[in-house]
């Protein structure tokens, strides 16, 4: 999944305007000193986040270039067969109730499903269908050259505060 580099932007100027930026304040006294410290960590963290997303893009290109088609595939299985036993928990079993008269003797229903099992849907569908919607837009915006200029400005963005 790759992530625009404008979320990866405004997640470390957060994290340097917020929490990090009061901890630099609180304990260095010289403004010049911390603002080339704010400068240098913020462009440590965009370095850091750009080579752990490249590594997160390795990982799923090798997936997808797999030659085995269960490599290439578990991802959208999952998700599959999480949405089929929602459609059979929340559909299925409910329309056997009523067709039968009585309830099914089958567990587990809805409440009985544990807290963990939503959460890992939330997750998965979230990220699968999100990071499908982000893919296709970064992919639009490489092929305008977009995130080239942007990558490069940050990197000019970042030598400059470190002088």
């Amino acid at each position: 999944m790759a992530v625009p580099l404008t979320l990866v932007s405004q997640l470390v100027s957060g994290l340097m305007a917020g929490p990090v930026g009061k901890i630099i304040d609180g304990y260095v006294a010289d403004v010049e000193l911390r603002r080339k410290l704010k400068a240098e960590l913020e462009g440590n963290l965009l370095s850091h986040l750009g080579q752990s997303l490249a590594l997160q893009q390795a990982v799923v290109l090798a997936e997808i270039n797999s030659e085995h088609w269960l490599t290439r595939s578990w991802r959208p299985l999952l998700m599959l067969l999480l949405m089929g036993f929602l459609v059979l928990v929340g559909l299925g079993l409910p329309l056997a109730d009523v067709m039968l008269g009585h309830a099914v003797p089958f567990n587990p229903r809805w409440q009985s499903l544990p807290e963990g099992f939503w959460d890992f849907l939330n997750i998965g569908m979230g990220g699968y269908v999100g990071g499908r919607t982000l893919e296709k837009i970064f992919a639009r915006l490489s092929t305008t050259g977009v995130v080239a200029g942007g990558v490069a400005a940050a990197t000019r963005l970042g030598k400059a505060l470190k002088r």
